[in-house]
């Protein structure tokens, strides 16, 4: 995501973004939900469109997670989305990306 326009200087808010958007390189295909690529690729498109257009990064994310919580406890249980939301916290907190050795 080397040429992604940056709307703020918020890094940590870029970070999260990227890492959200991003399948790990090491991960295999079969771990992968069904169109994993071609979903991916769709809101990467959509994603630099409303950058482009000057929507701000912060405003980006919040409404990326307001999408994703209520589908993954709807999806999954709110058990299974509160331990993937604390793994992802705790990968924060070490310094360690949660979805790919991006740092």
């Amino acid at each position: 995501m080397a040429g992604r326009c940056r709307v703020t200087s918020n890094k940590a808010l870029d970070q999260l973004r990227d890492r959200l958007l991003e399948a790990p390189d090491d991960v295999d295909a079969v771990h992968l939900p069904p169109r994993f690529g071609e979903a991916r690729q769709a809101l990467v498109r959509v994603i630099d469109r409303l950058q482009r257009k000057g929507i701000p990064n912060d405003t980006l994310v919040t409404v990326m997670l307001a999408e994703m919580l209520p589908r993954m406890v709807h999806g999954n249980g709110p058990e299974w989305a509160a331990a993937t939301l604390g793994k992802i916290a705790q990968s924060l907190i070490a310094g360690a990306s949660p979805v790919d050795k991006r740092q």
